[in-house]
């Protein structure tokens, strides 16, 4: 089954102990109702920060893949579209877990990696707020962008 937005159930909030990932991530946390799922394989991403100013290209995000709960921090190198049209982002997986990327990246890393350009896919430029008709999402290692 295939990633898909939507909103949290209330038992899954529970089930993934969301509140207390919501809890460690207080400063600029978006405390998420949505996340794009594919339940299928048991594996999610969602936001859990975002930054303000001159900092609005980072963020952080949980995903969880393989049953394992991963935290990602990224920097948006790059991103266009408008509403209703095609839409992309390049983005930059910086740390994983709190370690320097590549370094925490679990193995298969390419399998890791191609799933969680699927879920950028599919999150497409908001989630459950989408506006995008079609997203290709990039994902590069390591590189850091600087305000």
């Amino acid at each position: 089954m295939p990633f898909v937005n939507e909103l949290i159930p209330a038992a899954d909030f529970d089930r993934y102990r969301l509140r207390e990932i919501d809890a460690r991530h207080v400063v600029g946390g978006v405390n998420a109702r949505q996340w794009t799922v594919d339940r299928e394989e048991d594996s999610y991403l969602r936001r859990l920060t975002r930054g303000r100013d001159d900092w609005s290209h980072v963020s952080d995000w949980t995903f969880r893949w393989q049953g394992a709960d991963y935290i990602l921090h990224l920097h948006l190198l790059d991103a266009s579209g408008r509403p209703n049209e095609p839409g992309r982002a390049k983005w930059s997986l910086v740390r994983i877990n709190g370690k320097e990327a590549p370094l925490g990246i679990p193995e298969p890393q390419a399998a890791f990696l191609s799933d969680l350009r699927a879920a950028f896919v599919a999150y497409k430029d908001g989630g459950i707020y989408a506006q995008a008709t079609e997203f290709h999402a990039e994902l590069v290692v390591g590189e850091e962008a600087h305000p």
